[in-house]
């Protein structure tokens, strides 16, 4: 018999079509007398057949020329996209007149020569600076610093020959007598340190506290002043040079010490009043 769906054989008397499936219930078609019978088994009669399964069809590998072709249009486009932003970028230089040059900055050798003499260069201004900051522009300030006190033992006495007075004078100090023969000064050649010494008879009788009292004292900055039986002192400062004098007063001679330095020399200063200034006398 034949489905009268799919037109196939069906085994004669079977219930379901075994190609496609369908209901042959009345449906049927009689299987010619001249065909040969089918050999296919029945499992009896009354008995629905199972449809035999049925193998999927095998498919073709996926091909990956879709996946290469897509990235080769991206390659071009990137590509393409770059071309057209360094030609916009060069039009806009040309357009504002910016040229790009490229400098020739010398082989390695002339480099290394060049870093080496900016190298000497820059150690040479290290070594002049440090030179600069070991001596002070005011010589007078390095040297009358204090660091040697040589000059406070390193003396000798002056003596006078017209009056009789004396003092200790350091040894460094050069001497220069005055005219009359009245007196003498001295000077540091490296600190400008002056020591003057000057003397006369005491003809009108005068006192210690008498020339103190008459001793003009006006207008004088930083005065400090100072009296005792046969002596007195005044000390001011002129802008940066102090003067320090002090007078011994004697029935017969008037002497005088006087001291002048710059402020820079003040702690010289001070060594010489408290050391050398003492052995200052009138006999």
């Amino acid at each position: 018999m034949f489905c009268q769906k799919c037109g196939q054989q069906v085994p004669d008397g079977s219930t379901f079509c075994t190609h496609c499936g369908a209901s042959l219930a009345g449906g049927s078609v009689p299987t010619p007398t001249a065909a040969a019978p089918t050999s296919a088994p029945t499992s009896g009669p009354g008995l629905t057949q199972s449809m035999p399964p049925v193998t999927p069809a095998p498919q073709k590998p996926k091909s990956k020329a879709p996946i290469v072709i897509a990235v080769a249009c991206a390659a071009v486009v990137l590509l393409g996209g770059g071309t057209v932003f360094a030609l916009t970028v060069l039009n806009g230089s040309k357009s504002s007149g910016t040229q790009i040059s490229v400098v020739d900055t010398g082989s390695s050798d002339e480099q290394d020569s060049s870093a080496k003499k900016k190298s000497d260069k820059s150690k040479s201004k290290e070594s002049s600076s440090s030179d600069d900051e070991a001596v002070p522009e005011d010589e007078s300030a390095y040297y009358g610093s204090g660091d040697s006190d040589d000059y406070l033992t390193d003396v000798h006495t002056y003596t006078n020959d017209m009056h009789p007075y004396s003092m200790s004078i350091p040894n460094r100090f050069e001497m220069e007598d005055t005219p009359n023969g009245s007196g003498a000064r001295y000077e540091d050649p490296e600190t400008g340190f002056v020591i003057n010494l000057f003397g006369y008879v005491n003809v009108n009788d005068e006192t210690a506290h008498e020339m103190f009292v008459d001793e003009d004292t006006s207008g004088k900055a930083d005065l400090y002043t100072a009296e005792g039986d046969n002596w007195y002192v005044v000390s001011w400062r002129e802008g940066d040079t102090i003067i320090y004098e002090k007078t011994i007063v004697t029935d017969s001679t008037i002497a005088t010490a006087h001291l002048e330095y710059s402020t820079a020399n003040r702690d010289m200063g001070s060594k010489i009043i408290d050391t050398l200034l003492p052995t200052f006398q009138v006999d």
